[in-house]
């Protein structure tokens, strides 16, 4: 009789601590934040890959639903739309946005930030810049492609191009058809033009001498401003910075990631990854870059008086996992 309420005790005990485990199991769940993430298939973005590899995320409690874009430009237009919590784009992009949004818009971090990660893809007959003179060439207009072409035929005194808007994983197969006489874009589409047509295609450029292209993080401003927003995007710093440790030692690893996501190349990968400067910081090159950049749209007539970039990017977030990755913000520019 002892033995069988001693078995009956185990049996509740048992039953008690499943419950218990369950409970347990579902109040974790509970707890996890469900965010959406604009991304798109470019190394550039590596240090979240490996985070996402790594289980960084899951492990600050992140349950992230990553939707990509072939274009930061064509994430900002959904973005716009009221969709997604975070996204990823370029400088111009961003800034453009920041101005149709009332400033509803802030980056969190800098991924990247390169010269020669912008390339001039160009059919073989097209030997030098001024060969461009007259000729159509591509980029997806409003993106960073749109002021590294005025920067390129302005300092090589082409003249003019005609100037067509297409989304990048379209320019490969456009330039190899010649359809178009270059594109304007960062890698990896360069290389893929190489890939599919190494006969017809070749890099007449990079971007180095015209400018820096980013490749940024941002949120909504107003979201950043709620205690839910502001933690969930330094979560999100806090692994995405774990993953960055990782991507720019674990070549392979991020090889395999775009690989099995995007279906990239290693080489293409390489060609990327080899020369990522991965910057996750505001620091002087990037307040200056940005000023630059503020000079041209002004010229353009794409912004009006001076850039505030003490508005433009939320410090919170870096600052509270590591200072030394924030400056002070420079005057308006």
């Amino acid at each position: 009789m002892g033995s069988s309420r001693r078995w009956q005790s185990l049996a509740a005990a048992g039953i008690a601590a499943a419950f218990a485990a369950g409970i347990a199991a579902g109040a974790t769940a509970q707890e996890m934040k469900k965010i959406t993430v604009f991304s798109g298939p470019v190394p550039k973005y590596d240090a979240v890959w490996m985070a996402d590899a790594n289980g960084f995320y899951k492990a600050e409690g992140l349950d992230i639903a990553f939707r990509d874009f072939p274009s930061g430009t064509t994430a900002l237009q959904t973005f716009m739309a009221g969709q997604g919590d975070i996204v990823f784009n370029g400088d111009l992009p961003g800034v453009r946005h920041w101005i149709a949004a009332k400033k509803d818009y802030k980056l969190i971090t800098v991924f990247e930030r390169s010269a020669t990660s912008y390339i001039v893809a160009a059919r073989k007959e097209i030997a030098k810049p001024i060969d461009l003179k007259g000729k159509i060439v591509a980029t997806r207009v409003g993106s960073t492609g749109s002021w590294f072409i005025a920067e390129f035929v302005n300092k090589n005194n082409i003249g003019s191009v005609d100037i067509k808007n297409l989304d990048t994983q379209v320019l490969p197969t456009a330039l190899c058809q010649g359809d178009i006489s270059a594109f304007f874009i960062w890698q990896p589409f360069g290389s893929r033009a190489l890939e599919i047509c190494p006969d017809k295609a070749h890099i007449l450029a990079t971007a180095e001498g015209y400018i820096n292209g980013y490749a940024v993080g941002a949120a909504r401003a107003s979201w950043l401003a709620t205690p839910e927003g502001a933690d969930i995007a330094k979560r999100f710093l806090r692994a995405t910075l774990k993953g960055l440790a990782i991507a720019e030692k674990d070549f392979p690893a991020v090889a395999a990631y775009a690989k099995a996501k995007y279906g990239l190349s290693e080489a293409a990968t390489k060609a990327d990854w080899d020369i990522n400067i991965r910057a996750n910081a505001f620091d002087k090159v990037f307040y200056s870059d940005y000023c630059n950049l503020a000079e041209w749209m002004r010229s353009e007539k794409l912004i009006e008086g001076k850039f505030d970039i003490s508005e433009f990017i939320w410090t919170d977030g870096l600052a509270s996992i590591d200072p030394k990755r924030v400056l002070p913000t420079p005057p308006p520019c």
